[in-house]
Formats: structure tokens, C-alpha cells, sequence
């Protein structure tokens, strides 16, 4: 009988190892590809998913089992993230630099963006807005994409985006301001929708 995310989480807590072996298989190339939008080196990137990982297990008790485990797994991701960007002492890598992980699962923006408790019917909704709205993101320009990504799925604060893209805080509000637009006038009131339901977009 196959076991679901929220069984796993659960037998996880009851200290069932293979339970969270699974959910590390779940969510390693997804935490690498979240990980790799903040700091875009391979390296850095593998410290960032074992040392969310083991957060994760030593706060496995602290997870509230009414909420997304998605959520929370991204969440402290991105906090051990931004702790090692506000740490580096190197400049990050080009903003064309590909991303690589070990197997095709790419992380959905569904699973990231925090929400209310949904009946099944709200996420598959959720899902399908999530979809398209990461879609409307991934066609923009490669330097608005990466900033637009940061501010308003990763809530990266500007700071931050100009110390993981080496780029000055006027240039990364001007990128988000220019892609914004960008977006606005490709997709008009459907972009206004779907921000609307996923995120503080405008």
C-alpha cells in the first residue's frame, strides 16, 4: 500500500527512518533547484539541502501537521540559504548559470508559496494557478525572471536579492519594476487574477 507525504511526515516523527529517507528523496532535487535560484553554485547547494535536512529531522516535533509540509521544508531551505548568502564572501555565478540537479523533478511553485488550509478541490485549483503563474515567470527575460522569482516566491527582501545576484539594490527594485511590467503587458487582467490568489504580486 503506497503511503502518502502526510504519513510519512507522521511515521517521521515516530522516528521511522525509512519514512524519512523517503521524504529526503521526495525533496532533495527540489530543495537543490529552490537552493540554486538563491545561490547558483553547485557546491553551496549541497550544503544547503543536508543541512535543511537535518533541521528538518531535529524539528520534525515543532511541525505543524495542519499546515503544508512543503511549505515548511522551502521555508527553512530558504532561511539556511539566505544564512549562507549573507556569509559569502565570493561573488555568485552569472545569472545565465544553468541549473543542474541529479534527476528531472523541478520544484513547483505550488509547493513553495505559503497558503491556508485547502480542501482537495482548493489544491488542485491552487495547483493550477501555481502552474501558470510560474509559467508566466519562467518567459521573462532571464535577469527580470531570477529577481521576480526571488521577491515574490522566494520573499527575498531586496537586500538580499542584490547580494545573491552581485547587482545594487536600485538595480533590483528597477529589474522587478521592468519585469512587473513586462508581465503586465503580455498577460494583462489574467496576471492581476492570478497574483491576486497566490501572492502580494501588485
Amino acid at each position: 500500500m503506497a503511503v502518502n507525504e502526510a504519513q510519512l511526515v507522521m511515521l517521521s516523527r515516530q522516528g521511522d527512518e525509512t519514512a524519512f529517507n523517503k521524504l529526503v528523496e521526495l525533496y532533495k532535487d527540489k530543495l537543490f533547484h529552490m537552493a540554486h535560484r538563491i545561490l547558483r553554485s553547485k557546491t553551496e547547494c549541497e550544503d544547503v539541502v543536508q543541512e535543511t535536512f537535518l533541521k528538518v529531522y531535529l524539528n520534525l516535533n515543532r511541525f505543524d501537521e495542519n499546515k503544508r509540509f512543503s511549505t515548511w521544508i522551502f521555508h527553512i531551505g530558504k532561511n539556511v540559504c539566505l544564512d549562507l548568502l549573507r556569509r559569502r564572501k565570493t561573488p555568485p555565478l552569472p545569472l545565465d548559470q544553468p541549473v543542474t540537479a541529479h534527476s528531472d523533478q523541478h520544484l513547483s511553485l505550488h509547493d513553495v508559496i505559503p497558503h491556508a488550509s485547502l480542501t482537495p478541490e482548493g489544491e488542485v485549483i491552487e495547483r493550477e494557478l501555481a502552474s501558470t503563474m510560474a509559467g508566466m515567470i519562467e518567459k521573462l527575460p532571464e535577469k527580470y525572471k531570477t529577481v521576480v522569482y526571488q521577491r515574490y516566491v522566494l520573499e527575498m527582501s531586496m537586500e538580499d536579492i542584490g547580494r545573491a545576484n552581485n547587482i545594487p539594490v536600485n538595480t533590483v527594485k528597477s529589474r522587478i519594476h521592468r519585469g512587473k511590467e513586462f508581465m503586465k503587458k503580455r498577460w494583462g487582467k489574467m496576471l492581476v487574477i492570478y497574483s491576486l490568489l497566490l501572492f502580494n504580486f501588485f
